[in-house]
């Protein structure tokens, strides 16, 4: 018994050696070191190459290429019948194409006090002003970079029969339905130009003239302010993307408007 104990005790060994020999393949690996995923960036930037108040040139007005704090695309604090004047502004857009808008947000019409040629010529508001209902807009993007609109080869970037200030949403630079898409570069040289009154641009020779006769007396002491909102967002896998849709979270890049005739204080 004691035999056939120990031959089954060999036998058992035998198999385990059996099982828990080496056996040779043949192989080979491949490998693929560093592997990294980085996210892309859009990073606008803007500055302004001078403005233009009544024909005469603002040039301490302007900016060197910047994120906007507290720069200002206008600020004048006294403005008449005729007045008249012109932003030239250039955006640059960083590392992807990229849409890009002009997003007129936060009005405020001001009404600020009454008096008697207000209330004479109708001005019924004691709150809301009216000021920016007599200030028309036009805009273009200046590719000759002259800061005048050439109708050949600009491109009007609001109706050439302008636009109240009133109505201004958005001025669309680069969208799915118009422009084209900004690249790293790329620069787009913009001009806003404005009147208080009635605003004409000549289609043929692009002259644009400002006629005060188109303002009444209701906008007295008023004051109009409002933020303008420069927006870029991707093109890619954005194919259909529209200013117009824009609902604003943040303002990263904002300037601001004022126009006014403010009354002194006491």
């Amino acid at each position: 018994m004691k035999k056939i104990i120990i031959s089954i005790a060999g036998i058992g060994l035998a198999s385990a050696l059996a099982v828990g020999g080496t056996i040779a393949f043949y192989k080979d690996t491949e490998t693929s070191t560093g592997n990294v995923m980085t996210a892309g960036t859009i990073d606008l930037t803007i500055d302004s190459y001078g403005a233009v108040y009544n024909g005469n040139d603002i040039n301490s007005a302007g900016w060197s290429l910047t994120d906007l704090t507290n720069e200002k695309f206008f600020s004048f604090n006294d403005i008449k019948p005729a007045d008249h004047g012109r932003r030239s502004i250039s955006l640059h857009v960083n590392d992807n194409d990229a849409w890009a808008c002009l997003l007129v947000t936060n009005r405020e019409d001001d009404e600020n006090v009454r008096i008697d040629p207000e209330l004479d010529a109708g001005d019924m508001t004691e709150d809301d002003g009216e000021l920016s209902q007599n200030i028309e807009v036009f805009a273009w993007e200046d590719n000759d970079n002259n800061g005048t609109y050439n109708p050949v080869t600009d491109v009007a970037l609001v109706a050439e029969d302008g636009v109240m200030m009133s109505a201004l949403g958005e001025i669309v630079i680069a969208d799915s339905t118009s422009g084209s898409p900004l690249t790293n570069t790329d620069t787009r040289q913009i001009n806003i130009a404005w009147c208080a009154g009635d605003q004409t641009v000549d289609t043929t020779t692009g002259v644009i003239t400002c006629d005060g006769g188109g303002m009444t007396d209701v906008a007295q002491t008023d004051e109009f302010t409002a933020d303008i909102v420069a927006y870029a967002v991707q093109v890619r896998n954005n194919e259909d993307f529209k200013c117009s849709e824009v609902e604003l979270v943040d303002q990263p890049t904002t300037s601001d408007i004022t126009l006014g005739d403010l009354p002194e204080s006491d």
